[in-house]
């Protein structure tokens, strides 16, 4: 009896053995990652996962030992493995083949009560199979599983074949059946986690190396995607990824550069030949059809519209591309087209920026010009003298203005600005029109061109200068250990609560644009923190302030 018992179980081991042999092999290949691996299956990836686990359970039938009456074999094990793993549909359907086939091939008496049975087991391991995969430790309860679908098989079998006569006999082999399937579904489910943890480990290393090459790619960039930047950034490809032999990006119509393991000038130039007739064919080319290229693989780089060019990358030797480098090609080209897509943003949203500037500049020109050369024009006749000083203070204000939008200058050239334009507006309203300018004279910093005139021409127009005795304009400059404080106070009329609300909203439509342009500018340079505040009683006056952040070159 006991030497039965040591050939039934050695017997059982060394197939599952075999079995597991198989399993790891596969379990390394791409096919077996790519199908198994997937977080949503398609149609394509449930057939194949239900072809292999199937084909294993029916390979496993023929490593069984025969009884009179029943068939002694672990293919359980195969249907509880893809029910667990890949769902209710891909287990039943599993089950369903091996069912199959055990009752139209396996010619024993308990084959049909087996083949029924395993269509249960196939749909109960799939149900299981989200509860299963929340569980942190797999192993313990994958066994436990098989170990309660083991018995219940055992159990089954006792209640619906007798009375008839078992060689060997239910009791005999029951024990040995029932720990063979929970341990080899144990392995199974093992060598299943481990090549998750190789697939995640792989990942980390590609996200890690994709990291790299990004970082050192984001300095490239900030003057743009250009050949230039293109050249420099495959040679950092190259640089951080000696798996690689080659190394291009493209535009859609060009290559805009390449950077090769080989510097030999007659590879180089057949290399070019071929990625040019990659990206003849939009790198839908067998390789085959290459001179120097054996593999490769192709990457769009999309901005958020289309696809403005490739990264390809490639053997000289290798004839394929490993899942490793395939994943890091992708991570390569998605970072790479993020930071290609946030430069260009920031390119569009600089040109908005200075396409505002220059309208406030055409806002501020016809006007201002209009009534400062009426001024001029009856000084001309009555106060000579004053009117070539306001002459003067035009030209000053009128270079100031014309300045280049992205400059920044210092805060005694905006206040020589301010009070050219000052000085005109007194002309026109006499005593009318005040200003005083409390300056800390320690702070010294700079300031984006046309920051401060466009605040105060807004307290000219709207606060003083319907109010019938005129008022003051206060400048204040200030500063503590982190902020340069700058506010424009006026005791004009005031701005109505209804209207201040909306101040320094983007309104489509809204011609007057001087203070919203002001306070995106304000906050797209030092921060959402950093734009304009309005304080203001309607009939008693206005406060407008904001702050600059003190930096190491201030």
């Amino acid at each position: 009896m006991l030497n039965f018992l040591y050939q039934t179980m050695s017997h059982l081991w060394f197939g599952l053995a075999v079995f597991l042999i198989i399993f790891f092999i596969c379990s390394r290949t791409a096919f077996f990652q790519t199908t198994l691996f997937q977080k949503n299956y398609s149609l394509k990836n449930k057939l194949h996962i239900i072809a292999f686990f199937s084909l294993l359970g029916i390979l496993n039938t023929y490593w069984s030992l025969y009884g009179e009456s029943w068939l002694i074999n672990t293919s359980s094990i195969f249907i509880i493995v893809a029910g667990l793993v890949s769902g209710p549909l891909i287990g039943f359907c599993t089950s369903l083949l091996i069912s199959v086939h055990y009752v139209l091939f396996i010619h024993t008496k308990a084959a049909l009560v087996s083949g029924c049975f395993f269509l249960v087991e196939g749909l109960l391991a799939g149900l299981l199979s989200h509860w299963f995969k929340q569980k942190k430790e797999l192993l313990p309860h994958a066994i436990g599983v098989s170990f309660i679908f083991a018995s219940s098989h055992i159990i089954l079998l006792a209640l619906f074949c007798y009375p008839h006569t078992f060689t060997p006999s239910i009791e005999d082999c029951a024990l040995q059946v029932m720990i063979t399937t929970a341990l080899g579904t144990g392995c199974f489910i093992g060598l299943i986690m481990d090549s998750y943890k190789q697939k995640d480990i792989l990942e980390g290393l590609a996200a890690k190396i994709a990291l790299n090459v990004t970082n050192s790619s984001i300095s490239i960039l900030q003057n743009g995607f250009d050949q230039n930047a293109a050249q420099k950034i495959t040679e950092s490809i190259l640089q951080n990824v000696k798996s690689f032999d080659v190394v291009c990006i493209t535009s859609n119509y060009q290559l805009l550069g390449c950077a090769a393991c080989e510097q030999e000038q007659p590879f180089l130039d057949y290399l070019q030949r071929d990625l040019e007739t990659l990206l003849s064919e939009k790198f839908c080319l067998n390789n085959k059809k290459l001179t120097v290229l054996t593999s490769y693989q192709a990457l769009p780089l999309a901005n958020d519209t289309a696809t403005i060019g490739y990264l390809c990358v490639g053997h000289i030797v290798a004839e394929k591309m490993t899942a490793f480098e395939t994943k890091l090609a992708e991570g390569i080209a998605t970072m790479l087209s993020t930071h290609i897509e946030i430069n260009q943003i920031k390119e569009r949203t600089k040109l908005l920026a200075n396409a505002e500037i220059k309208a406030l500049q055409a806002q501020i020109n016809p006007h201002f010009l209009f009534n400062a050369l009426n001024t001029i024009s009856y000084y001309c006749s009555v106060q000579p003298q004053t009117a070539k000083k306001l002459i003067n203070y035009l030209a000053d204000y009128y270079r100031q203005n014309l300045a280049d939008p992205n400059t920044l200058i210092s805060l005694r050239q905006e206040l020589q600005h301010i009070n050219a334009y000052i000085n005109i507006e007194i002309a026109r309203f006499g005593d009318k029109l005040k200003i005083n300018y409390e300056i800390d004279d320690t702070a010294f910093f700079k300031v984006p061109v046309l920051i401060l005139q466009p605040i105060i021409e807004n307290s000219v127009k709207h606060g003083l200068r319907s109010k019938l005795d005129g008022g003051t304009i206060t400048i204040t400059v200030s500063q503590d250990t982190e902020y340069f404080f700058i506010s424009v106070h006026d005791d004009g009329i005031g701005i109505p609560e209804v209207k201040l609300a909306s101040l320094l909203l983007d309104i489509p439509g809204r011609k007057s644009i001087g203070l919203t342009n002001i306070h995106k500018r304000l906050m797209a340079i030092y921060g959402p923190d950093n734009g304009l505040h309005i304080d203001s009683t309607y009939g008693t006056g206005t406060t407008v302030s904001f702050k600059i952040p003190k930096q190491e070159e201030d």
